[in-house]
């Protein structure tokens, strides 16, 4: 599936009714974040929900916090525009309780599908509770999460909201991931290198 063709085809209905659609934009760290914002930013009218509970130990959570607010000034100055943040609250232990039992699987397995839908399920509550009708994540930048997998999830979530539109993005494409680490290393943004949970830490 080609989900960057996908993506144009959903924008073009999307724009027949709404000239700059409202977004309710998953963002797991500033790293993650660049190319997306910057490739975003003219499309929709950004809202960031920063709901990422899966992240350990808590200094690890402010860090990439602080890198998500520092890219956004960036982006805000650069392009003119304004991006919301939208900070949930940091709840670890009760989110690793469902991650437990995968604890020994290497990522990208079932802890790591348990870990995406909760923070996606997350974004949709808070799509409604706000009146959103669209949502998406920034997650398929990453060359460790697959695309397939984030948009299925989308779509299934998508049933039990009936008003909120799972929007479809592949980031990797068109060379996403390198032109956000070069633009990174510019703006001097924080990179981790371990995907966030305690069993993933390295």
């Amino acid at each position: 599936m080609d989900y960057n063709e996908l993506f144009y085809k959903e924008f073009r209905e999307i724009k027949k009714i709404d000239k700059k659609p409202k977004l309710l934009l998953h963002v797991c760290c500033g790293a993650c974040s660049i190319y997306p914002l910057i490739y975003l930013t003219y499309l929709f009218d950004i809202t960031i929900l920063f709901t990422n509970s899966n992240i350990y130990p808590k200094e690890e959570f402010d860090r990439r916090l602080y890198a998500v607010k520092k890219h956004v000034k960036f982006v805000e100055k650069t392009f003119n525009t304004n991006i919301n943040i939208i900070e949930d609250n940091y709840d670890y232990d009760m989110f690793k309780e469902s991650l437990i039992p995968f604890k020994d699987q290497k990522e990208g397995e079932e802890r790591c599908k348990i870990c995406i839908a909760k923070r996606m399920k997350r974004l949709f509550y808070y799509a409604s509770n706000l009146d959103f009708k669209y949502v998406s994540t920034i997650m398929s930048i990453s060359r460790n999460k697959n695309a397939e997998y984030l948009s299925r999830c989308g779509e299934r979530i998508e049933k039990e909201f009936k008003d909120i539109k799972f929007i479809h993005f592949d980031f990797k494409k068109n060379g996403g991931q390198d032109i956000g680490v070069e633009l990174g290393k510019e703006e001097d943004i924080y990179r981790q290198d371990y995907c966030g949970c305690e069993f993933s830490f390295h």
